[in-house]
C-alpha cells in the first residue's frame, strides 16, 4: 500500500489563515537527488521530480520517512504541511 501526494499542490497556510497552493515537486526531488546519502534517496528523488503533472506521487512508509528527513530543514509551515498532504493522501494499491 502506498499513500499518494501531489506535490505540486501543497496547501500552505498563511499568516491570516487564507491557503496558498505551494509547488515542491521539483525542488524537493532535486534536494532527494543531489544530497541523497544512499541510492533509495536518489532514486525517491527521481522519481519525485520526474511525476508527470496529471500524476501523484505514491509513496511507501518508508519513503514518507525519507522525506520527513529531507525536510526537516524547511520552515515549520512548510513542513507540516507537506506532513498533512502525505498522511492524508488517497492510499493506493
Amino acid at each position: 500500500m502506498a499513500n499518494k501526494v501531489n506535490f505540486r499542490e501543497i496547501i500552505i497556510p498563511d499568516i491570516e489563515g487564507n491557503s496558498t497552493k505551494v509547488d515542491f515537486q521539483k525542488q524537493l526531488g532535486n534536494q532527494l537527488y543531489m544530497q541523497g546519502q544512499n541510492i533509495e534517496e536518489c532514486e525517491l528523488g527521481k522519481k519525485i521530480y520526474f511525476t508527470p503533472k496529471d500524476a501523484q506521487t505514491e509513496l511507501t512508509i518508508e519513503e514518507i520517512a525519507i522525506v520527513r528527513r529531507a525536510i526537516a530543514g524547511y520552515s515549520y509551515v512548510a513542513r507540516q504541511s507537506i506532513i498533512k498532504a502525505m498522511e492524508s493522501g488517497q492510499e493506493g494499491e
